[in-house]
């Protein structure tokens, strides 16, 4: 089974790590489950209210607080308190590498699972919306696309993927690739990554 798979390869795996300088430490968690014997992945679409990142689909995850004894801790409690997912309820497989943002915060990822069916309850202040993505939609070639940011000076290419309309990208794209590297390399699923889907630079 794959979550038997991702398990055992995330709880040994090194995560690479930056050196924070000048940025805010933060963690997202990247929620796994099975529908149907079909692995998915959970994000969120921020809502408009947010400080930053509004409107985008993102992991749910945020800043480290003090009371935060480890950036995993970090990720479950900022789940909760956007979508309702008890700590209790997540399992934590291990972590990914940690990405910069272009907003200056320094990410620390980690793979894990929820139970589905789930009574979610989202924060209207933060989360508009769920959205739950097959792992194997982002192995489709034609899912990926180019994209650009503007960042006040010049328009910069980013990863991105579009599926059914929904535009992922930024630091989410990236943890999201990274995920997808690994379980090819390493054989993680039983969908493999087309021969035509490069790492992106």
């Amino acid at each position: 089974m794959p979550l038997k798979q991702l398990a055992d390869f995330f709880s040994t795996y090194q995560p690479a790590t930056k050196v924070s300088v000048d940025t805010v430490r933060a963690a997202v968690l990247c929620p796994l489950y099975l529908e149907d014997g079909v692995l998915k992945m959970l994000f969120i679409k921020r809502s408009q209210t947010v400080k930053a990142h509004k409107g985008e689909i993102s992991f749910p995850g945020g800043v480290q607080e003090r009371e935060d004894f480890s950036l995993e801790a970090t990720s479950t409690r900022e789940t909760e308190e956007e979508i309702g997912v008890r700590e209790s309820d997540i399992t934590i497989f291990g972590g990914l590498d940690e990405v910069n943002t272009t907003t200056g915060f320094l990410v620390s990822p980690f793979i894990g699972t929820i139970p589905h069916p789930y009574p979610f309850k989202l924060s209207a202040d933060e989360v508009d919306s769920l959205i739950s993505v097959a792992v194997e939609d982002f192995l489709e070639p034609r899912n990926k696309v180019d994209f650009y940011y503007f960042n006040g000076r010049c328009l910069q290419p980013q990863l991105a993927f579009n599926i059914d309309g929904q535009i992922i990208w930024g630091a989410t794209a990236k943890i999201m690739w990274k995920f997808l590297e690994l379980s090819k390399k390493h054989n993680l699923l039983t969908t493999s990554l087309p021969q035509t889907f490069h790492l992106a630079s």
